[in-house]
């Protein structure tokens, strides 16, 4: 080939040109020395150079500091030229040696390397495509993505940044999980995803013996050899029902068969370098054996996978009905609970013809489940005849393993077999020969004019043709990485063989981002860490999280007596099986029939049960009426409206609440063993409370009836003094343990008393009432023949505090009092009683007076105005909660 040399172009010199982050060049580094420049295909590319401290003024003939000491700094630019080659790099490190202070050193990466400063942490995806995946992990930096190759568009996989990482790391890992070459644009800061086999191609470069290659090697290694490959997919899936040996690996002895060659009778043409001739025509037999066997095999196999995807649709509809069965029996259940003869009638129906549908698709299920035994019965036999007919003796078998080099191959991504076995022998194509590492050292052809021709060929990613006669070595192989030695005007060539590069494009892409062996290692136990990183997750959601008792049953209890499932939480007595307990919406139902009916039932508004056994203690109000009359005992304490009440004893004489009249026990019962206990002391407290607002209704009477000579009257005066004396005795005089009887710090200890003087301040109160009530009683009458209208208020007053008639607010909420999860969304109604008589009708909306405390008990004043003269009825949800709120209604009541 005849070349034309243009003498007037130079030699290419690399050029080094300093410029700030938003790339203004603003100097020449032309000084620089021991410069080298590593290029790798697809990765972050390394520049070092060295620059002096001093530099000679040739004009003046002196040494002058080196400005660019001063001026090149850390995260500075560097953009270098050579050729038609131009790239972008930061400084990353400079170094300044004692041992020679003369120096200036610098270390620089190419600029994707900047995006190593920018931290993810905890980035997961359980699946996501490469362009969603670079898109969000540029997000947070000035990159962007360019050109996605069309080869990834429709792949999808799963990423993990880890804890503590960063977008380039990222960067990488992404393209190395879906198998692309990055090419990376720091012209414009752009990144692209591109095939491996798709980049670059063959300019006419060609080195051999003599022509620019200065040296060569060649490394043959079998660390990734393999001949019998293990293969596993998604969740332990495997190969042995699409492989024609039945076996759980492919195998492949071809490498150690070579060149081995028979005719059609069995005569060896020539034999092997490794295998005896008898070995060989075993194997050889086995694969006949299979091809033979194989297409019965493959029919048989399409037949049963198609059989077994109708299994799978059976038992996910399976699946469902049984989910819809469990329905039922809850709402059953729940029909029980409330005795409602129709509708446990119609869910009873319901049940019944579900079980049926149940029944009918579990035959077919079995139907096909023989049908697919079936065929797997033929398919194993077809496949012990191969094993028959190979013909392998124990001495061949024993022969045979010194040959067999085992790996497993595990992607789980798979989860149809018959994939996975066709990816399985693909894979298995590019392991089973030992492999080839080829490094050439050339010279630097961009010094050479007489080379100008190659001077664009020599190019990262480009093919070049390799021959050396000496070493048997002809390659047409891919460029991956250049390194250049500007000094000693050396390039070394890291390549790969094009044979290896067109079938095994995942393991270049693994050559170009990592480490070989580490990787090897990483790859195939890569389920392993997966597992383990699947059992940790699950753990922890275990722990963290709450079950969902719909997708798991969980047992406990003696006998596992107790199920949480679909149906809610049942218990059972171990002794007596048919004692059910149900608990589920909402309702708490218990059945002495194994839940054919439901006897007692709780729910949110009462408990319906034939009867009560036992104590029954009520909370904040306990209600219970009928047509004769109503009793209330809630914090006013007792009453009962009703149109005859009877007390009896057990003899069943007489009516003892006209015993209770006409005598008070409440002294008796303290005073009979002259110990005030701490259960007394509460009952005394409550007393205490009665005499009291007794005291301030007696004195509120007294001063509309009286004015200054209601305080001349002597049983008066009187009332006064044993009212002062009772509070004096019981908060105020010390008794034997040095306490007064109600001194907040002593009403849990019992108190020794002197039953006499108790007595006495009690009764000595107690009879000035009824002096006190008789001149009340005088007064109203002689005020009514002085005036009828005030002696009317006076008997309205009178009637008000005889009646002792009690005013209350009754709460409800049309989805209960408690919520989970953020979840509220309910209507809440306020209701307003005068004794028994509903009369919210008769207040206004603005007498209801609506306040919301936040867990703090502090008041959200914002919501109180929102929500004034809004009536007796509010709605509250989840935007008005933050993690707790306490929300109250009083009333304004006008009773004149």
């Amino acid at each position: 080939m005849f070349v034309d040399i243009d003498f007037n172009k130079r030699p290419q010199q690399a050029k080094f040109q300093l410029a700030k982050p938003n790339k203004e060049i603003f100097s020449s580094i032309s000084e620089k020395f021991n410069a080298t420049l590593s290029l790798k295909l697809g990765n972050i590319h390394e520049l070092n150079f060295s620059i002096p401290h001093f530099i000679q003024n040739v004009e003046e003939g002196r040494f002058e500091k080196n400005e660019h000491v001063d001026t090149l700094k850390e995260k500075m630019l560097i953009k270098v030229s050579l050729g038609t080659y131009s790239d972008w790099f930061i400084v990353d490190e400079i170094v300044e040696d004692a041992d020679n202070v003369e120096i200036f050193n610098v270390k620089a990466f190419s600029l994707g390397y900047e995006l190593k400063h920018k931290r993810i942490s905890e980035y997961v995806e359980e699946v996501i495509s490469v362009r969603d995946l670079f898109t969000n992990l540029l997000a947070q930096s000035v990159w962007e993505l360019d050109y996605i190759d069309p080869l990834f568009e429709e792949m999808a996989r799963s990423f993990e940044s880890g804890s503590d990482s960063n977008i380039l790391d990222c960067i990488i890992q992404g393209a190395e999980t879906f198998g692309g070459l990055l090419v990376w644009n720091a012209e414009e800061r752009k990144v692209s995803l591109k095939s491996v086999t798709n980049t670059g191609k063959y300019r006419g470069m060609s080195v051999s013996y003599g022509r620019f290659i200065q040296s060569i090697k060649r490394t043959r290694t079998t660390d990734e050899m393999v001949t019998r490959l293990w293969v596993t997919g998604s969740e332990g899936l495997t190969i042995h029902n699409v492989n024609p040996t039945g076996q759980g690996y492919i195998e492949d002895f071809s490498y150690f068969m070579y060149p081995f060659k028979r005719t059609a009778s069995r005569e060896v043409v020539q034999s092997s370098y490794f295998m005896s001739d008898d070995l060989c025509h075993a194997i050889l037999d086995q694969q006949i054996a299979v091809e033979d066997k194989s297409p019965q095999i493959k029919a048989l196999l399409a037949d049963k996978l198609e059989i077994d995807n109708q299994l799978i649709l059976q038992d996910s509809k399976m699946n469902d009905l049984q989910l819809e069965l469990e329905t039922i029996n809850g709402l059953l259940d729940l029909a029980k609970s409330t005795n409602d003869t129709e509708l446990i009638n119609q869910r009873t129906e319901e049940r019944n013809q579900k079980e049926a549908e149940i029944t009918a698709e579990r035959v077919e299920n079995e139907l096909l489940l023989s049908q697919s035994d079936t065929l797997q019965s033929q398919i194993e036999s077809l496949q012990d005849e191969i094993s028959v007919e190979s013909g392998f003796t124990d001495e061949l078998l024993k022969e045979l393993n010194l040959y067999i080099i085992e790996k497993e191959l595990s992607d789980d991504r798979y989860i149809d077999e018959k994939e996975l076995y066709d990816f399985a022998l693909y894979k298995f194509s590019e392991l089973r020969e030992p492999k080839v590492v080829i490094d050439v050292s050339l010279d630097n052809l961009l010094n050479v004019m007489e080379e100008q021709y190659y001077w664009d060929k020599l190019t990262l990613g480009d093919l070049i043709k390799v021959k050396y006669p000496q070493m048997d070595i002809e390659y047409m192989a891919k460029i991956i990485e250049i390194n250049y030695d500007f000094e000693a005007s050396e390039v070394n060539l890291t390549i790969a063989n094009t044979t290896d590069l067109l079938s095994d494009t995942e393991k270049l892409v693994k050559l170009l981002y990592s480490n070989s062996s580490a990787s090897t290692l990483v790859q195939n136990n890569k389920y392993k860490w997966e597992k383990i990183n699947a059992v940790q997750q699950e753990v922890n959601q275990i722990i963290t999280q709450e079950w969902d008792a719909t997708k798991q049953k969980i047992t406990a209890g003696v006998n596992n007596s107790v199920e949480v499932g679909k149906r809610g939480i049942i218990i059972r007595n171990p002794d007596f099986p048919d004692e059910v307990v149900i608990m589920q919406s909402g309702v708490v139902a218990l059945s002495k029939d194994g839940g054919e009916t439901w006897k007692t039932a709780i729910k949110p508004d009462g408990v319906v049960a034939e009867r009560l056994i036992g104590q029954i203690i009520a909370g904040q109000e306990l209600l219970i009426t009928n047509d004769s009359g109503t009793f209330t005992f809630d914090t006013n304490g007792v009453q009962i409206d009703a149109s005859s009440f009877v007390v009896r004893s057990g003899s069943g004489h007489g009516n003892l609440l006209d015993l209770w009249n006409e005598s008070s026990n409440f002294v008796e019962e303290f005073k009979d063993d002259s110990i005030i206990s701490a259960y007394e002391k509460r009952t005394l407290s409550q007393e205490w409370d009665k005499i009291r607002s007794q005291f301030d209704s007696l004195v509120i009477r007294l001063n509309n009836y009286f004015t200054d000579q209601g305080e001349s009257i002597q049983d008066v005066i009187l009332f006064h003094n044993y009212y002062t004396a009772l509070f004096d005795y019981l908060f105020t005089t010390k008794q034997t343990d040095g306490f007064a009887l109600l001194d907040s710090g002593n009403l849990t200890s019992s108190t020794r008393i002197v039953k006499e003087t108790f007595e006495e301040s009690f009764y000595n109160y107690q009879d000035q009432v009824l002096k006190v009530e008789e001149v009340l009683s005088a007064r109203a009458k002689e005020l009514a023949n002085d005036a009828s209208e005030l002696a009317k208020q006076a008997q309205k007053n009178i009637d008000e505090v005889e009646n002792d008639i009690v005013w209350k607010i009754e709460l409800s909420s049309s989805k209960g009092f408690t919520f989970k999860n953020g979840v509220i969304d309910t209507v809440v109604t306020a209701r307003v009683y005068r004794g028994v008589e509903d009369v919210t009708s008769t207040i206004p909306n603005s007498g209801f007076i609506w306040t919301k405390k936040d867990r703090n008990g502090i008041l959200d004043q914002s919501w109180n105005n929102a929500h004034l003269g809004v009536g007796n009825i509010i709605s509250i949800t989840s935007q008005d909660v933050s993690v707790k709120a306490i929300f109250e209604c009083a009333v304004d009541i006008d009773v004149s």
